[in-house]
């Protein structure tokens, strides 16, 4: 049953998008989630797309967008602002010839508007599941963001259909964790209306965790990341006490709806900088503001103890040792203890990879490097100082921000990276693997290799203009210099990933970013 929903919901209807064309959102509230809760991971992991024809792919992921600048309750959360740029890029790429364009995830910035708009029950709402998974936004907020984000964003969704009516063309949409709203029905319903593509059927919205066709994997990548995967990563809804479906939450939606936003609203750029990480931690050395930074810790200790579940907790640390070790976990899921970090990186050793007496060796360089060890006990202190908020900011002031990410990069390698070898060597019909997620600045193409087969991982990078905290630093610029108007400091990429094709083999993709 691995097939495409718009197939499911009778995609092959001609005419303008109706509920003709996506019978689902019709269905109550309980019948609807009945069908979604019975998704099986076999039939839903990956949607294995039927198409014969093989068309070159134009990738992007991680536009994000927001609900626009113009009302006072989502202000500093807008990140888009390239419609000129993509419009450009469907007609430079729609005049090369028939393409797949895929959005890979994170199209809409849902979550930052359920936050605004006080949208997500909290943790000890009486509507959340005496047990299990916690639950987010239902249906009925999906319809009303999306049609908020059409509403400040109109271009983006005409050239979609300018681009659908004018030639051999198909938009894939993959949800993200930002936008895995885009799974309900009726938010697919007004996302089609909105493109009114006179063929609906070549709007494809994928069920699945990942999407493959002609040699290509493609997958918005939060699924590897223990912060931001779902709970059941192939259906990731749920029942509340009143009977109403839900998304799943995730740590880092808790994280966003908690802490983040009214961060981003203090530091208008803070997720403009890559890693976001190592752009906190500058924050707090160099630019040291008191009410600011208390604040902050004030929000993170709240968010803790909303989070006060052993799920939740786990996919916390887990997360900590994620962007230590850079490592996916077992299952297509984020590690979720030492233990399985160390069977994962004996799975590499055993498959002989280039890299494990590094990798060796550079678990005993954390042990035992001196300078390593002056970073670790940095963290261990501001951790273990906590609720000594001056104490535990102290401590974090005395981290070089890049020194996690360059042990991390130089060390163990990209989490992303590593998942895409893994499913190179699992897949034998894949030759290419592409995520998004990371909003790595300007995207990525690697050659990889997996139990003696060769391929490329490429990432999409983000449209929102985002710079590199590395680099920043390396040029000289200071925290009280950084400035989003600064096209020079903060380019806005418009990334691409473009993958021809010898006749049904994919060739090695390029990554394009257009000025």
């Amino acid at each position: 049953m691995l097939a495409l929903l718009a197939m499911t919901c009778g995609g092959g209807h001609r005419g303008a998008a109706s509920t003709d064309a996506f019978p689902l959102a019709r269905l109550s509230d309980r019948a609807l989630c009945d069908q979604l809760l019975a998704r099986t991971v076999d039939d839903y992991r990956v949607t294995v797309d039927a198409e014969p024809r093989t068309r070159r792919k134009v990738i992007v992921s991680d536009l994000h967008l927001g609900p626009g600048t113009t009302d006072v309750r989502f202000a500093g959360i807008e990140d888009f602002s390239s419609e000129s740029e993509w419009v450009a890029l469907l007609e430079r790429e729609a005049a090369s010839g028939p393409m797949d364009l895929i959005i890979a995830g994170d199209f809409i910035e849902f979550w930052q508007i359920a936050t605004a708009l006080g949208a997500l029950p909290k943790r000890d709402d009486r509507v959340q599941p005496a047990a299990g998974t916690v639950l987010g936004a239902d249906q009925a907020f999906g319809v009303i963001a999306a049609n908020l984000v059409i509403a400040a964003h109109p271009r983006v969704f005409r050239a979609l259909g300018k681009l659908l009516d004018g030639g051999d063309h198909r938009v894939i949409i993959v949800p993200g964790n930002h936008d895995a709203d885009l799974l309900w029905p009726q938010v697919q319903l007004v996302v089609a209306q909105a493109i009114d593509a006179r063929d609906p059927s070549r709007l494809i919205f994928v069920s699945g965790a990942a999407y493959e066709h002609a040699g290509v994997h493609v997958a918005h990548g939060h699924g590897y990341d223990a912060a931001n995967r779902f709970e059941t990563g192939h259906a990731p809804f749920g029942r509340d006490r009143d009977g109403r479906c839900r998304l799943q939450s995730s740590w880092g939606e808790i994280f966003v709806d908690r802490f983040y936003t009214e961060t981003e609203r203090q530091i208008p750029f803070i997720d403009n900088l890559y890693p976001e990480s190592a752009a906190i931690l500058w924050a707090v050395r160099d630019d040291p503001r008191p009410a600011r930074d208390l604040g902050a810790a004030i929000r993170f200790l709240e968010l803790i103890r909303v989070a006060e579940t052993r799920q939740l907790n786990r996919n916390a640390v887990a997360a900590v040792l994620q962007g230590a070790l850079g490592t996916p976990g077992s299952r297509d899921r984020g590690p979720e203890s030492l233990g399985e970090v160390i069977d994962h990186l004996s799975e590499r050793l055993v498959d002989g990879d280039a890299n494990a007496e590094s990798i060796v060796n550079a678990l005993l360089r954390f042990r035992y490097d001196p300078e390593l060890a002056d970073l670790w006990t940095a963290i261990v202190r501001a951790a273990t100082a906590l609720p000594d908020f001056p104490a535990a900011l102290g401590a974090l002031r005395s981290i070089d921000p890049g020194a996690l990410a360059h042990l991390r990069d130089k060390a163990f390698g990209d989490a992303l990276q590593t998942a895409a070898k893994r499913i190179l060597g699992e897949r034998e019909a894949i030759r290419v693997v592409v995520f998004g997620h990371t909003h790595h600045v300007g995207g990525l193409v690697q050659r990889i290799e997996s139990r003696g087969r060769a391929g490329h991982y490429a990432n999409s990078g983000s449209w929102i203009s985002v710079a590199s905290v590395a680099d920043l630093r390396a040029r000289g610029v200071t925290w009280d210099k950084l400035s989003l108007a600064d096209r020079e400091m903060f380019p806005s990429r418009t990334t691409a990933v473009i993958i021809e094709y010898d006749g049904t083999l994919p060739r090695q993709p390029i990554v394009r970013n257009a000025p």
